[in-house]
């Protein structure tokens, strides 16, 4: 192509609005299964925080992102409402917690008559997160019989900091649904804690769980990817209300492999 010829064709792409060439680049390669559930509504996070963790990818349980980062962004139908939203990237989360009534609160059959819109919108589709147990609940079991496209399985874990039990945790759902496992949500949480009465965890306890399942979720190669969520302050915040990284932000910002 002469170089007025490419001139002309680099101006009519402007001119349709098509002069972003990242369209045509190839999705943002995976620097680290660690990522980062980041609620963008509260507005005292933002790119700044969510790069200072040194995470490879991160979600807001929406479509659309509206942080400018680097990171790549991976989103979620969250619940029937998420079906208007055209999307055609790599990977999509499925419902959040259908079996939660505060969370997209779906009947079993709603969702698998909708699943075919929610899988059309990523070349690899995340299965429903639960909120209860994902194997002896009643939810998940029922979904996953009806052999709906489910590339990888999302898991919530909120029970201590106990690293074994985590590990057994997943290992039992592994094996149950034969599926790789997204976890993506997941910290330390004492039973009845909330936003007013956090968890009581020491620092200590934290730190050495943070470190010990992220080790193992690194070597384990049908684990793809991790993300810390602190919905129940105190040691399970990355960060505090000003926005500044806590203890427990900086022990998660300093794990975490590398990926070559």
């Amino acid at each position: 192509m002469s170089r007025m010829n490419l001139r002309t064709a680099v101006g009519t792409l402007m001119a349709l609005g098509l002069g972003n060439w990242s369209m045509f680049a190839a999705a943002p390669r995976l620097t680290s299964k660690k990522g980062f559930g980041l609620p963008e509504r509260k507005g005292r996070l933002g790119a700044a925080q969510l790069e200072a963790l040194n995470v490879g990818w991160y979600y807001n349980w929406g479509a659309e992102s509206e942080l400018k980062t680097q990171v790549p962004f991976v989103p979620m139908i969250f619940s029937l409402k998420g079906l208007k939203h055209k999307l055609s990237g790599d990977y999509v989360l499925g419902f959040n917690e259908p079996d939660n009534s505060k969370q997209s609160d779906l009947a079993v059959k709603d969702a698998l008559a909708n699943w075919s819109i929610v899988a059309a919108k990523g070349k690899q589709v995340g299965g429903p997160a639960m909120a209860g147990n994902p194997v002896t609940g009643e939810w998940l079991p029922a979904f996953m019989k009806a052999r709906p496209k489910v590339d990888f399985a999302t898991v919530h874990w909120y029970k201590g900091v106990d690293a074994k039990h985590f590990i057994k945790d997943l290992e039992h759902i592994h094996a149950t649904y034969n599926k790789p496992i997204w976890v993506t949500e997941f910290a330390p949480q004492t039973a009845g804690s909330s936003e007013k009465d956090p968890n009581k965890f020491t620092q200590a306890e934290v730190d050495r769980f943070i470190t010990e399942v992220v080790r193992w979720m690194d070597a384990t190669q049908w684990v793809q990817r991790y993300a810390w969520h602190d919905s129940i302050e105190g040691t399970s915040a990355l960060f505090d209300a000003k926005g500044e990284m806590t203890a427990t932000g900086r022990t998660y910002a300093a794990v975490g492999q590398r990926m070559k």
